[in-house]
């Protein structure tokens, strides 16, 4: 690999980064949404810890997420 290939691909991994950094927040997003409908139809957050392989007190922390954090934010 020489240096102009280098620099591409490093390039190309930043715009790798990039991109998936917003679809990660917005699946994040997506998973508080759904989470806290389940909630609304009278699930709880060990049914739901259960179906995604997690800790209940997982469920709750993601679900918390935008409280803790002062509103809305899509990094997490």
């Amino acid at each position: 690999m020489n240096e102009d290939d280098a620099v591409e691909a490093l390039l190309t991994a930043r715009a790798d980064m990039a991109r998936l950094t917003v679809e990660l927040a917005e699946a994040r997003e997506r998973r508080r949404a759904a989470a806290r409908q389940l909630v609304e139809l009278g699930r709880g957050t060990s049914w739901i810890a259960a179906r995604l392989g997690v800790t209940p007190q997982a469920v709750d922390g993601f679900l918390k997420y935008k409280e803790r954090a002062g509103g809305p934010r899509s990094d997490c």
